[in-house]
């Protein structure tokens, strides 16, 4: 057991990175990550084999998945349908929302402001 405070805006560098990813602790296949992304920055498609907690602590990001997803809002749980756009399955995530989503699911990333969140892959 260990433990430790960590202060993590002082963490970031913000240079001129459209993104940074600072790895907090890994085991096996489980990740704890601090992740930043400037304003209309991302990430294009891509997938983990783990299923996935994003928790936005600034800003605002928007989550886009495949069209073959099935969402439907009321079967998925999706606690916000006005923030999910059927047609696209686009979802927007807000300060202070967690977003959470199963392993093998292919996903992109844009940062519709400069933001930050905590990455929980397990």
């Amino acid at each position: 057991m260990f433990y430790r405070v960590l202060d993590v805006n002082d963490m970031f560098n913000h240079k001129d990175n459209d993104h940074e990813i600072i790895e907090i602790m890994s085991y096996n296949n489980a990740q704890l990550k601090l992740v930043f992304v400037k304003k209309d920055s991302g990430f294009d498609f891509h997938m983990f084999n783990t299923n996935v907690c994003i928790y936005l602590t600034e800003g605002e990001i928007e989550l886009s998945f495949p069209k073959e997803i099935t969402c439907g809002c009321n079967i998925c749980g999706v606690s916000k349908p006005e923030h999910h756009d059927n047609k696209n399955n686009e979802y927007k995530i807000k300060k202070g929302q967690m977003f959470l989503f199963e392993k093998d699911v292919r996903h992109s990333l844009k940062a519709l402001k400069d933001s930050k969140f905590i990455l929980v892959k397990i």
